[in-house]
């Protein structure tokens, strides 16, 4: 009989995901031909490397969980045809951490990989994917494999800061929001429109994409001001809400991930640790005369403010599964990730990786989910809006004609 090895418990901040159930699944779009032996025997290897996630979630009689490594083989890939009716099959905790769909076409196929949040955040998970495409490539080349070995257990966020000597402090970025709370006569919230289900859900979404040269355009006036591209990806996400929201007296609270591997001492590899995240705030003040650079700078010096203090390293530390939804008092909080400028996959010849796309699964959520996520592939920029509200494709639009804009309004225009 088939059993399991418990590994250890979820932290509070890996227990987050687990309560919401919470996959990520990044997918490319493939063109040319795909060996699909040689990517189940690429995914099994990745499967060896990282045990925590071929195994899955128990949860105990007082609701926590914990990592269990199975005894027995993971099921391997979900292949699909043309014919098949598409993305029929999700996720369950309960059975694996990591799962692999592919849809086989005859020029061009497409490739899902779905990593547990409570096992991965963004930077983890795109590290997955290049050690995945990295063996597939040496198998269809005939170098092969070679010798792997199982990686640790990736920690904890709490046990990386605890590590580095970092505890609680008396702030943790909330603070920013206190001149909103209970300050003004609401409208309805659609943040907290929650629904809940026995069942992994797909989060509806929308998406906008700049071309390569409009993502170039658009970096170089980035970097002219010296402002980050991320950073102006926020401000127009936020002036895009602030434009639908036709509500022009409130401000807006924007909460962000940060990925602290580059701001902790020693630093985080991509897989040694789970989520290694800290939350960022800043409370948008937008008029009708705002300018959407001046908002992007603004919004980078309060980052930088508070990173210096240090509340951003340890803010996760106070957040628990009571903060699903929209807190109270507050107008509805925009919530955006940023995944910068991913590194070209290694693929064999003739093999190409034409986009990425991201899906976003909740089987159980007290609350709406309402996300942005962005990032940069191929010299590409990709804003995502997953959301139960109404009109995703309305907001990604109203984004891409703020991005778009940029270069013109500052003198840098391509033929």
């Amino acid at each position: 009989m088939f059993g399991a090895t418990p590994i250890r418990y979820l932290s509070p901040s890996e227990e987050f995901y687990a309560q919401a159930e919470n996959f990520i699944g990044l997918t490319l779009t493939l063109r040319g031909a795909l060996d699909v032996g040689a990517m189940s025997e690429a995914f099994d290897t990745l499967l060896r490397v990282h045990p925590a996630h071929a195994g899955h979630l128990e949860r105990d009689a007082d609701g926590r969980h914990q990592i269990m490594v199975d005894d027995y083989e993971h099921e391997g890939i979900w292949l699909e045809k043309p014919g098949d009716e598409p993305g029929g099959r999700l996720p369950s905790q309960t059975e694996a951490l990591l799962n692999l769909r592919i849809r086989l076409g005859e020029d061009r196929s497409t490739l899902t990989l779905y990593t547990h949040h409570a096992l991965a955040d963004g930077h983890h998970q795109f590290a997955l994917l290049e050690q995945l495409f990295g063996w597939y490539t040496d198998i269809v080349s005939g170098a092969g494999v070679g010798t792997v070995k199982a990686e640790p257990i990736p920690e904890s966020l709490e046990a990386v800061l605890a590590e580095r000597g970092i505890g609680k402090l008396a702030r943790f970025g909330l603070e920013r929001f206190l001149p909103a709370i209970f300050a003004y006569d609401l409208p309805p919230s659609k943040r907290n429109a929650g629904r809940v289900g026995p069942q992994s859900v797909r989060v509806p979404s929308a998406s906008c994409r700049l071309s390569q040269q409009e993502t170039k355009d658009l970096a170089g006036v980035c970097a002219d001001r010296r402002i980050s591209v991320n950073a102006v990806v926020a401000a127009a996400i936020l002036m895009a809400e602030w434009r639908i929201r036709e509500t022009p007296h409130l401000p807006i609270p924007y909460i962000y991930p940060v990925d602290l591997r580059f701001f902790l001492t020693p630093p985080v590899g991509a897989t040694e640790a789970t989520n290694p995240l800290g939350m960022a705030m800043y409370l948008a003040e937008i008029r009708s005369d705002t300018d959407l650079m001046d908002l992007a700078r603004d919004i980078l010096e309060a980052f930088r403010a508070d990173l210096a203090d240090g509340v951003i390293q340890q803010s996760f530390l106070h957040f628990g599964t009571e903060y699903q939804g929209n807190p109270p008092g507050l107008p509805d909080v925009v919530m955006a990730t940023d995944g910068g400028d991913l590194p070209p996959l290694r693929t064999p010849p003739g093999l190409v990786v034409e986009q990425y796309d991201l899906e976003v699964l909740f089987a159980s959520t007290a609350a709406g989910v309402d996300m942005y996520s962005a990032g940069t592939y191929d010299g590409q920029l990709l804003v995502s809006y997953n959301s139960h509200g109404p009109e995703p494709q309305r907001y990604v639009a109203e984004i891409r004609d703020l991005l778009t804009a940029v270069p013109a309004a500052h003198g840098r225009v391509t033929d």
